[in-house]
């Protein structure tokens, strides 16, 4: 399963021309978000922001292929707009409570309403539930995107899309999905300034991400299902 995994971006012509559309939608998008970055804090920056939209949806729409076993859909067509608008939305339900408590928990450590004699508690307590939050979401996460590029953004969202997350199966794929994107972004994080290395980290990014919805994909197809 791993194997294929990490074979499947470069496996034959067809994939590696859509690994190489999700490297070009990648570069395009955050082209124009350094653009944006360079503009602020002049409103002028909401249109290039704007414009990289179109690439992000497609780099999503890609990959929503991928996570439908379907392969990589055309670009600029329905279908890939519909993968796109599926994996955005699940994503949205899925990740945004560990967003808010990260957030949330964040405020409160850096807004100082914290007793200095609870601030060591107080933090280890928050920093602990919010990495807990983020876990879970991020492990249910996968399971809903691939049933709901599949079968529609509310089948996603219902809890059969879950089923199969106490599997061994699942669990192993989501642990090397996790480690191929965590590298790719930490990688891409660490040469953001440097504009040689971040051109290799952003195609490493392509391929992790391309790799990891192949392994979640294959995870979920082998679940033994309660």
């Amino acid at each position: 399963m791993f194997t294929d995994a990490l074979r499947y971006p470069f496996a034959d012509r067809t994939r590696r021309d859509g690994t190489a559309k999700c490297l070009a939608a990648l570069l395009l998008c955050g082209a124009l978000v350094r653009v944006a970055a360079r503009l602020w804090p002049d409103w002028s920056l909401v249109a290039p922001l704007a414009l990289a939209v179109a690439p992000l949806l497609a780099w999503l729409g890609l990959l929503g292929g991928v996570l439908a076993d379907d392969g990589f859909p055309r670009l600029a067509t329905a279908a890939t707009a519909r993968l796109a608008g599926r994996l955005f939305g699940v994503a949205a339900v899925y990740l945004l409570p560990a967003a808010v408590t990260v957030v949330a928990a964040g405020y409160v450590v850096a807004s100082g309403t914290v007793p200095d004699a609870l601030g060591g508690v107080t933090l280890a307590t928050l920093a602990t539930g919010a990495l807990l939050v983020t876990v879970a979401c991020s492990y249910l996460f996968p399971a809903a995107a691939v049933v709901s590029v599949r079968d529609g953004l509310r089948a996603g969202l219902r809890r059969d899309a879950l089923r199969g997350t106490a599997s061994s199966t699942y669990f192993l794929a989501w642990v090397g999905a996790t480690v191929l994107v965590v590298v790719a972004w930490s990688a891409l994080a660490a040469t953001a300034t440097r504009s040689v290395a971040a051109l290799l980290a952003l195609g490493w990014c392509a391929y992790a991400h391309v790799a990891a919805a192949a392994l979640l994909a294959e995870g979920v197809d082998r679940t033994a299902y309660w």
